[in-house]
């Protein structure tokens, strides 16, 4: 029988369920069960597993989680190696540093149950610090980029959800959004608002799994570099960076390597720099789709003056306005 203390076997399977990009211990299961229909692994075994009050019994159960996490190495070795050595194997099998890892998983002490598959605590891999790259919405700017900086963490005294702040740096002073971060089955929603106005501004992304070294989308809000605050939308991309880039947030050209300068500049190391510059341009300017949609005051105008004209030529009730009571 293969044996393993049990706190160290509890904490290599929370370490598995967060790089597998699992959102609970029923979706891993389902891992478990692909690779082997007949496997040991089952909730409620799992359950006390996780929280190191158990190890498995069954020699297999190894077995099928080595073909879970695609290793060379042995069912023995999974089930004798060391915190520190699985952390390393992890490492190369997915490209996330030992410290990092470490951080995820201490953001959810309590490993999430069968029902937990959307909670917070299950995505605190997204956690870090992200360059942004988006389309000026300012007519000031036409065609440039600006680069702005988002933070996700734990939000406050809610240690199974994230909150998100977004920066901007906008002549001179910093532009800050605040808000949720929401979870709605492979896409990830952030809401947030400007303390003080209240002003919304909407990023929608497709949810990537761990280490979230990237994820694209698009923005919405309005104009606040400009005469008229118009309703704007803009492609945009978020990529994982070291530390917190807020103090070189900025308006810049689209020139060939511009965004990989930047991110160097940030700390960030890419095999092939060159590559992922060109990826971020050319989904930021497409060929076949918007890259920026904005709607004028002139339009709004020209639209609302001809369906007004059905109201002023045959009188009907408007609703009163929330704001006249």
């Amino acid at each position: 029988m293969l044996t393993a203390p049990a706190s160290d076997f509890g904490l290599k399977l929370r370490l598995t369920l967060l790089v597998l990009g699992c959102g609970g211990v029923k979706e891993l299961s389902g891992r478990f069960h692909a690779v082997n229909p007949r496997t040991h692994f089952d909730l409620e075994r799992a359950q006390k597993w996780l929280q190191g009050r158990a190890t498995p019994r069954s020699a297999e159960v190894y077995e099928d989680w080595a073909k879970v996490l695609q290793t060379r190495q042995s069912a023995g070795w999974l089930a004798s190696c060391t915190v520190e050595a699985f952390l390393d194997e992890l490492h190369r099998l997915f490209g996330i540093p030992p410290e990092t890892l470490l951080d995820r998983v201490r953001l959810h002490a309590h490993p999430p149950g069968p029902s937990a598959g959307r909670s917070g605590s299950a995505h605190g891999y997204l956690c870090g610090d992200y360059a942004c790259y988006s389309l000026a919405w300012s007519p000031y700017f036409r065609g440039q980029l600006i680069r702005g900086a988002l933070g996700i963490d734990v939000a406050a005294g809610r240690t199974r959800a994230l909150a998100a702040t977004y920066r901007e740096h906008l002549l001179g002073r910093t532009v800050e959004f605040r808000g949720e971060v929401l979870i709605g089955g492979r896409t990830l929603h952030i809401d947030l608002r400007e303390p003080g106005t209240s002003q919304p501004l909407l990023i929608s992304l497709g949810l990537s799994g761990p280490p979230a070294s990237a994820l694209c989308g698009v923005m919405s809000g309005s104009i606040v570099l400009g005469p008229d605050p118009q309703p704007s939308a803009t492609r945009f991309v978020m990529v994982r960076v070291p530390g917190a880039p807020d103090a070189s947030n900025r308006y810049f050209e689209p020139t060939q390597e511009a965004v990989a300068r930047d991110l160097a500049a940030l700390g960030l190391k890419l095999p092939d720099a060159e590559h992922a510059d060109a990826l971020v341009r050319r989904f930021l300017f497409p060929e076949d789709a918007a890259a920026l949609m904005q709607v004028s005051a002139a339009e709004h105008a020209r639209l609302t003056l001809a369906f007004d004209q059905g109201y002023l030529e045959e009188p009907r009730p408007v609703p009163a306005r929330v704001d006249a009571e």
